[in-house]
């Protein structure tokens, strides 16, 4: 993934692809760090949410935001298309799947299924 990211998606230069691991990296400690969170509440300063936040998806955008501040020329918008509905349609398939399992479990196994 990284390699198809890093190279298809936007070509990056070792400086630019450095930007890419530290921001990466800035983005999943902000929204992961419970200690940052309690050391800004506790100045009185609004914190992040702890939110799970998807490495894959982090990188993506910091790519992202590489390749629209060098101008955005030379982003495969293709795959990036491709990126985006992989991230639409795969929430969206499970919550289908699990919505048949859950009726599959009601009505032929005769379970009680708790909504």
């Amino acid at each position: 993934m990284m390699l198809t990211v890093g190279s298809k998606l936007f070509k990056l230069s070792p400086i630019t692809a450095c930007v890419v691991i530290v921001s990466t990296a800035l983005v999943l400690f902000l929204f992961a760090s419970q200690g940052l969170k309690e050391a800004l509440e506790s100045v009185g300063l609004p914190s992040f949410p702890l939110v799970p936040v998807s490495q894959s998806q982090a990188a993506v955008g910091s790519i992202l935001g590489v390749g629209l501040a060098k101008g955005g020329r030379n982003m495969n918008l293709k795959l990036l298309r491709n990126i985006v509905l992989g991230w639409v349609a795969t929430p969206a398939m499970a919550a289908i799947l699990c919505y048949v399992a859950l009726f599959i479990m009601q009505n032929v196994f005769m379970q009680q299924v708790f909504v």
